[in-house]
């Protein structure tokens, strides 16, 4: 069947809505826009989109994606300029595209995660207190916290998956930039990458007020090179990069 993958962003408006609501507003917006998706099979059949990663409530974010499989042709772009008259304020159509109905899920091949996250800090932050903070974070081979699994609250090491991260000062806000692992390799959070680091600032900062953005989603490719899942669709329609 065909497919359509867009790019879209969160924005303030809408930052409050659970994953489950704004699925609920892509399946309303695409009821209102007349688009011929395809539904699955069996007794409860249900709209066939996937989105390449659940957003928590009350992160924005600049670029997420989804694919909608139709059950007849369609331009892509028509399909965004329909969606784009009915989706609600806040959440904003910034790309389309065909891809292959082949193509391997959007939850099967993002693995990396970048977010901004500013922090209200006490005082004044020092600067270089918050690179040598941060220096040291990243050299430890562990960052232990606790998280909730299906056997209870278990120990783990996010230190594998933070990938990036850096820090700047803005006032007596704290501005952190942060690359995480996502998918099925795992996921760490940036609340809880921030929440373990301010532990090693010895400064009192406010992770619980932390507002969070996150900026993109990627596949990782050979050589750290990060491709967004419109390009990495492209990238592999011209037979370029195998991706880890």
């Amino acid at each position: 069947m065909p497919r359509v993958r867009m790019e879209f962003s969160k924005g303030e408006e809408v930052r409050f809505l659970s994953h489950l609501d704004l699925v609920k507003a892509f399946e309303r917006a695409i009821r209102r826009a007349a688009i011929p998706i395809a539904f699955s099979e069996g007794f409860n059949p249900h709209p066939k989109m996937n989105f390449a990663s659940a957003l928590a409530v009350g992160v924005t974010s600049d670029r997420e994606y989804i694919d909608i499989e139709l059950r007849e042709s369609m331009a892509a772009g028509e399909v965004m300029a329909r969606l784009c008259a009915a989706l609600p304020a806040g959440i904003r159509l910034s790309g389309a595209m065909a891809v292959p109905d082949n193509s391997p899920a959007l939850m099967a091949v993002v693995n990396r995660a970048e977010y901004r996250v500013k922090v209200p800090a006490v005082g004044s932050p020092d600067i270089g207190s918050l690179t040598g903070a941060i220096a040291r974070f990243m050299d430890s081979s562990e960052v232990m916290i606790m998280k909730r699994t299906k056997k209870g609250i278990q120990p783990r090491n996010i230190r594998p998956g933070i990938i990036k991260f850096a820090g700047s000062v803005n006032g007596n806000t704290i501005e952190f930039s942060i690359l995480t692992v996502t998918g099925s390799a795992g996921n760490v959070r940036p609340e809880e990458v921030v929440n373990a680091f301010a532990g090693c600032l010895g400064q009192e900062i406010d992770a619980g007020l932390a507002q969070i953005n996150r900026i993109g989603l990627y596949t990782a490719a050979h050589g750290d090179r990060l491709l967004t899942p419109m390009e990495m669709d492209k990238t592999n329609q011209e037979g370029g990069d195998n991706f880890a």
